[in-house]
């Protein structure tokens, strides 16, 4: 995944609609966000992971989402909308997703809609049309959300990450992004179903299938043998 832009509308500090934040990539490939404490730094941060994932870092709210001020503004009946548009690219295909919620003031009270995501691919021609999966398949599939703290964290967030306690997590997600994991149940699964596979034939098979069927137990037990006492 490979970060373009992002785009705000009345999220957390961002009033109305930002400028579209554009991010450096190539060989100049790091973009640096300076700003006082409050200014919202860590607001982008959680406009990427709710926007992806609709997950917020801790202390956050979808409900503290919509910009203050935008909701104090606003007329009451009126419509407050509030939205993050992140574009990036994966393996030569570019995407567009936008996950947005409102908020609807009334005269006493203010009463928040539950975020929904949308997403667009680019054709060839640059056209954007809509994705034949849902979007958070996409996205789950490209970044796994049980992987995106490791990619999107704050500073307290890293100073976890790099305990010593932590390296099992981190081998375990590691093992899940490059697909190790599957692999990994893939083999589980496949000797599970030779291990029934031959408890059926034991019981099913003719003379031949039982003889062979032993042979091979035979066979695997002095190989496990023998790999016991090479290790030794």
């Amino acid at each position: 995944m490979k970060l373009i832009s992002i785009n705000l509308c009345n999220f957390r500090q961002f009033f109305g609609q930002t400028p579209e934040i554009k991010l450096a990539w190539g060989p100049r490939n790091i973009t640096v966000i300076h700003g006082n404490n409050g200014a919202g730094k860590t607001a982008l941060m959680n406009a990427f992971t709710w926007g992806l994932y609709g997950n917020l870092s801790a202390g956050f709210t979808e409900e503290q989402s919509v910009n203050k001020r935008a909701i104090a503004e606003a007329k009451p009946g009126k419509r407050v909308p509030c939205w993050v548009e992140i574009v990036f690219e994966h393996d030569s295909k570019r995407y567009q997703v936008r996950r947005s919620c409102h908020a609807y003031k009334s005269q006493n009270s203010v009463e928040h809609i539950k975020s929904e995501l949308f997403m667009q691919v680019a054709k060839d021609d640059g056209r954007w049309m809509l994705p034949p999966q849902h979007p958070d398949d996409i996205i789950g599939r490209i970044l796994p959300e049980s992987l995106h703290q490791y990619f999107f964290f704050d500073g307290e967030r890293i100073e976890q990450i790099v305990r010593h306690d932590k390296k099992a997590e981190i081998a375990e997600a590691t093992k899940e992004l490059l697909g190790v994991e599957v692999l990994n149940r893939s083999i589980r699964h496949l000797g599970d179903a030779r291990k029934s596979l031959e408890t059926d034939l034991r019981m099913i098979g003719n003379s031949e299938i039982k003889k062979l069927l032993k042979e091979k137990q035979k066979f695997q037990k002095e190989g496990e043998q023998f790999l016991q006492q090479t290790v030794e």
